[in-house]
């Protein structure tokens, strides 16, 4: 089987994807700098033999390069995940999440790789009331963070025109399933939810949910 790149492999998703690539056989180059990202998850990750890991962040341009050389597919999904994170520090997280994806594009260029998937987020349609979502509503990011996804996607956009290798963009909504911390920052809604029913309290809903 070929090599992939999947970079937040440390990850939730990153974590659980990898370990479904490695089960089907293929060698798998991890990337992961440990900012949100678990090293149980990536000791879990190591017992493949064939699983390397690059520990290092995207805005590491050299160090994406190594991770993407010879793949033939790129999963993209390393980021600062934190809406309040990019409200406090919109320089340095959008240094990292949008300087770090043109770096994962440039490096997946270089190496003629055949697909670039990369994690965008439901943020990008900020509190605008369409229902339901989909692909051709206007953006209305409310966030740094949610600006820095769409222009995300927009790279992705533009290297597929410019350059001609398929990029395609999920934007993820509320991800749950094992693995994941619900008392970590990054945590969204339905584990906490769950966390406390099981313990036989009410979730907190603000607003209107």
């Amino acid at each position: 089987m070929a090599k992939v790149c999947v970079t937040g492999a440390a990850g939730f998703i990153g974590g659980h994807l990898a370990e479904a690539l490695l089960r089907e056989g293929h060698e798998v180059a991890g990337m992961d700098d440990f900012s949100s990202g678990k090293r149980e998850t990536a000791a879990l990750l190591a017992k493949h033999a064939k699983f390397t890991l690059i520990e290092a962040s995207i805005a590491d341009a050299e160090a994406v390069r190594r991770a993407v050389e010879g793949a033939i597919q790129v999963f993209h999904l390393a980021a600062i995940p934190s809406v309040p994170l990019s409200v406090a520090e919109p320089q340095r997280t959008t240094a990292v999440n949008v300087g770090g994806t043109v770096n994962v594009l440039e490096a997946a260029r270089a190496a003629r790789v055949r697909r670039v998937v990369l994690a965008c987020s439901c943020a990008a349609y900020g509190d605008g009331p369409e229902q339901p979502k989909h692909e051709n509503l206007m953006p209305r990011p409310m966030s740094p963070y949610a600006a820095q996804k769409v222009a995300c996607e927009l790279f992705a956009q533009t290297y597929t025109r410019a350059y001609g290798f398929p990029c395609v963009a999920l934007r993820f909504f509320n991800v749950y399933g094992p693995r994941q911390d619900p008392k970590s920052e990054y945590a969204a809604a339905i584990p906490r939810f769950a966390t406390r029913l099981l313990a036989g309290q009410r979730p907190i809903v603000y607003g209107d949910g």
